[in-house]
C-alpha cells in the first residue's frame, strides 16, 4: 500500500454496546484528523497518549492532530511486547498521569497493537475509576479484533489477561496507512484473526479470505475487509457486552491459543500465530464434535499456511503444559472447559466439556 493523505472521514460504523456509542472511524489518512475527530465529545482539555514506542512516528502525528484541536498531551511510550502487559506497567502509567494531572474528565489514547491497547484500556478503567478512552489501533490484529469490544486486561504469569475490566471506547480511529511498514510477521498474526472471522460468518467471507492476494493487499480492498469484521464483531458485542454468552463464539481457536501462547512463555508465539494453530486444533475437534468436514480444516490450514503462519506446533511447547494453561484459561469455568466449535462455517456453537481425548490428539496432532 501507498501512503495516503488525509481525507474527510467516511461514514462512521457506528455500535450501540450497552450503554455506550461507539463509532468506529476508518479511512485513509485519519491518524491525523483524530485530534479533529475527538475535539467536539471531549469533557476535559488532556490526553494521556499512551503509544507503542516502535511507533513513535505515528504518536508524534497523532499528537499534533491532538494539540492543533486545543489538547494538552502527555506522551506515555511503552515497550514494544507482551511483557509491557503487566500489573506494574499499569502502576507506572497510572503515577505518571498522576503527576502529570490527568483528571477524571481527560481522556486515555492508546496508539499501537493489541498489547497497548489491552493495557492502556485497562489503565483508562482503572485510573480515578475510569476515565474516557479512545482506540486508535495501528496493527490489523488491533482493528479487526482487540480495539473492538472492550476487553482490557493484563497478563499474570498463570494465564493471559488473568486481570482486567469490560471498558468500552468512546471512539475508535482506523487509519489503514498505519499498516504500510508493519513487518510481515505482524500483518499475518493479524490475518490469523481475519481467518477467524471468516470461518465465523459463513462461506462467502471465508471464500473472500481465503483467495487474499500477498498482505497486505491493496488498500481500498482491505478497509473493506477491516469494516466486514469490525461490523461482524460489533454486532455480537452490542449482543453480549458482558461477555455472558453469545460472544463466547469469538473465543473460536483461542481455547487452546492461549494455551499454546502461555505454555510457551509468551515468547515462542505471538498472539496471531497461537491462533493460527488454535483454529486448526478448534476445526479437528469440530470434525469428531459437529461433524464439520474435514474440507474446512485443509483449506483453512492451506489459507494460514500461505500468509506465513504456522501450521505445526513446536515439539519444544509440551503438550501437557498446553492442556493445563487450557485449564486455568478463563474461558473454563468451574466444571468444564468450554470451547467454540462449528458444524459448519457460519454456525458456531459453545461446547462444553468436549471429549478429553479429542483435545489431546487435537493438540499432538500439532506437533511438528
Amino acid at each position: 500500500m501507498s501512503a495516503l493523505r488525509a481525507v474527510a472521514p467516511a461514514p462512521a460504523i457506528v455500535g450501540e454496546v450497552g450503554e455506550h456509542r461507539v463509532p468506529v472511524h476508518l479511512g485513509p489518512g485519519l491518524i491525523d484528523l483524530v485530534g479533529a475527530l475527538w475535539a467536539p465529545q471531549a469533557a476535559g482539555p488532556a490526553v494521556l497518549l499512551i503509544h507503542d514506542g516502535a511507533v513513535s512516528g505515528l504518536a508524534v502525528r497523532a499528537r499534533a492532530s491532538l494539540e492543533a484541536a486545543g489538547l494538552r498531551v502527555v506522551r506515555a511510550p511503552v515497550e514494544p511486547g507482551e511483557a509491557s502487559k503487566s500489573l506494574a506497567e499499569v502502576e507506572r502509567l497510572c503515577r505518571l498521569a498522576a503527576r502529570e494531572g490527568i483528571r477524571r474528565a481527560d481522556c486515555v489514547l492508546a496508539l499501537g497493537g493489541g498489547v497497548v491497547g489491552d493495557l492502556a484500556g485497562f489503565v483508562a478503567a482503572s485510573y480515578q475509576r475510569g476515565v474516557r478512552l479512545v482506540h486508535v489501533p495501528t496493527t490489523l490484529l488491533a482493528m479487526v479484533d482487540s480495539a473492538i469490544g472492550g476487553k482490557t486486561g493484563v497478563d499474570l504469569p498463570e494465564g493471559k489477561n488473568y486481570v482486567g475490566a469490560i471498558w468500552q471506547p468512546r471512539m475508535v480511529v482506523m487509519d489503514p496507512g498505519a499498516l504500510d511498514t508493519l513487518p510481515a510477521r505482524e500483518l499475518a498474526c493479524g490475518f490469523a484473526e481475519v481467518v477467524k472471522y471468516g470461518l465465523l460468518d459463513g462461506a462467502a467471507l471465508f471464500e473472500e479470505v481465503e483467495a487474499w492476494p500477498a498482505l497486505p493487499g491493496p488498500a481500498e480492498d482491505l478497509a473493506g475487509l477491516i469494516r466486514r469484521c469490525v461490523t461482524y464483531k460489533l454486532g455480537v458485542v452490542a449482543a453480549d457486552e458482558r461477555d455472558l454468552g453469545l460472544r463466547a463464539v469469538l473465543n473460536l481457536g483461542h481455547t487452546v491459543g492461549h494455551g499454546i501462547e502461555a505454555a510457551a512463555g509468551y515468547e515462542r508465539y505471538r498472539h496471531g500465530e497461537a491462533i493460527s494453530l488454535g483454529l486448526l486444533a478448534a476445526l479437528r475437534i469440530s470434525e469428531r464434535e459437529e461433524g464439520l468436514a474435514p474440507e474446512w480444516r485443509e483449506r483453512t490450514r492451506a489459507v494460514l499456511a500461505r500468509h506465513g503462519l504456522p501450521v505445526a506446533l513446536d515439539p519444544a511447547v509440551g503438550v501437557h503444559d498446553v492442556l493445563a494453561a487450557m485449564g486455568r484459561d478463563k474461558k473454563a469455568d468451574a466444571r468444564a472447559l468450554n470451547m467454540v466449535l462449528l458444524p459448519r462455517p457460519g454456525e458456531p456453537r459453545t461446547h462444553r466439556d468436549p471429549d478429553p481425548a479429542l483435545v489431546r490428539g487435537a493438540i499432538e496432532e500439532l506437533v511438528a
